[in-house]
């Protein structure tokens, strides 16, 4: 599916081993013996995911083929009034090495009535997942997607909609370079596809949670990864963006704790191997989520703590892991937004505590970019999904209009 996957996984393959042998001397977990690593996402069945081998020819953006499908909410309720085009698009994993994902850019049948060339709204959906199935570009056309819903009023307005599976080929969850790519990518995906007409199109982002990590990460490497892109302004909510802070004080326990130490091992398998730090019992019941969703990882890992599986102690503290995790944690390089945002976030978020984003803000404000900060009422973590979402919206359609932004820093 891949460039240059097969001599990739062969060399991280061997630098597991030498990683396998270092753990087991240091932690006394046993002789030095490679360990199978956890299974990735199982391919899709539509044979059109997968792409040609060789992506020599093709640049980051690259449209490599496309469909029209159609898109509803919920299952079995098509939309007429919206025309949805998938893209099969080049883009680069987080070293750099080139993969393929999917976006699917939404048309609404009214014309835009506002300034200029009709706007292009980078819609970063909360997947939180580890199976390919759980993509928008497979939930938009099962109708599986609440987010259809919830972006109705800026398709309503006359916005198009490019919403991608930025978490790319391995659903390497919460992996900040490859999520921030797979979205700027995205877009320039539906700005190259001529049909579309979208080739002059203002550019806005929004998400919320998973969503607005992925946003976050994109608009802190916009301007040295797509600098041509036009993004007049980025909407962020909930999002973790201190990964290094909240997985020291957080409890090591439910899918955000296993989510991301097996979202970064696919991203990162020779520094991250579960395989190595689990009894039998945990390695088993980490197979099971290899393809879960939002719903079932939220399900399964209720009260299912990392430690009660471990052999190697708190796994989030091991060297290799934590390093990987500091990596994953947003302004923590020179690497700083170029365009305007709004960042909001509940004040009595229990998942997501909002002091995992007010420091990054802090800092964000230290180097003089654009912020406004909304705090929330205080209707905890999915309450600010729906009550944070029309004040963004709003700051948004804003920057569209050319109207002054309203920093607080």
């Amino acid at each position: 599916m891949r460039e240059g996957f097969t001599l990739r996984a062969s060399m991280r393959t061997l630098l597991g081993i030498f990683a396998a042998s270092a753990i087991s001397v240091t932690v006394g977990a046993g002789p030095a013996t490679a360990v199978e690593p956890l299974p990735g996402p199982t391919p899709l069945a539509d044979s059109w995911f997968r792409g040609p081998t060789d992506l020599s020819g093709y640049a980051n953006g690259d449209v490599i083929d496309n469909r029209e499908v159609g898109v509803g909410f919920p299952a079995g309720v098509e939309w007429p009034v919206v025309k949805a085009t998938q893209l099969l698009y080049r883009t680069t994993d987080s070293f750099g090495h080139p993969v393929t994902s999917t976006t699917t850019v939404l048309m609404p049948d009214r014309p835009w009535t506002g300034p200029g060339q009709r706007p292009l709204l980078s819609l970063q959906q909360a997947m939180d997942a580890l199976g390919l199935a759980c993509n928008p570009s497979v939930t938009l056309p099962t109708g599986k997607s609440q987010d259809l819903a919830m972006i109705a009023p800026m398709l309503a307005l006359g916005y198009a909609v490019v919403t991608s599976d930025y978490q790319g080929p391995d659903m390497a969850w919460i992996a900040g370079h490859q999520t921030a790519h797979g979205v700027l990518d995205g877009i320039r995906a539906a700005q190259r596809f001529a049909p579309l007409g979208l080739s002059n199109s203002p550019i806005v982002m929004y998400g919320y949670s998973g969503g607005g990590h992925a946003t976050a990460w994109a608009a802190e490497l916009k301007q040295s990864y797509a600098p041509e892109l036009n993004v007049l302004g980025a909407a962020e909510g909930g999002v973790p963006g201190d990964l290094a802070g909240l997985s020291e004080k957080q409890p090591a326990v439910g899918f955000t704790a296993w989510g991301t130490l097996l979202g970064l091992a696919r991203e990162y398998p020779d520094q991250i191997r579960p395989q190595d730090y689990f009894t039998p019992e945990g390695t088993a019941f980490a197979e099971t989520l290899t393809d879960g969703c939002l719903s079932d990882l939220l399900a399964e890992t209720k009260g299912v703590s990392l430690d009660q599986y471990s052999t190697v102690g708190n796994i989030l503290e091991l060297p290799s892991v934590k390093q990987v995790i500091e990596e994953n944690s947003l302004a923590r390089t020179e690497a700083t937004p170029s365009m305007p945002l709004y960042v909001f976030h509940d004040t009595h978020d229990t998942l997501i505590p909002d002091w995992g984003m007010t420091g990054v803000v802090q800092e964000y404000c230290r180097r003089g970019v654009d912020v406004q900060y909304a705090a929330g009422p205080g209707v905890d973590h999915v309450g600010e999904a729906f009550t944070g979402m029309p004040g963004a919206y709003k700051w948004l359609d804003d920057r569209v209009m050319g109207r002054p932004t309203t920093p607080n820093c």
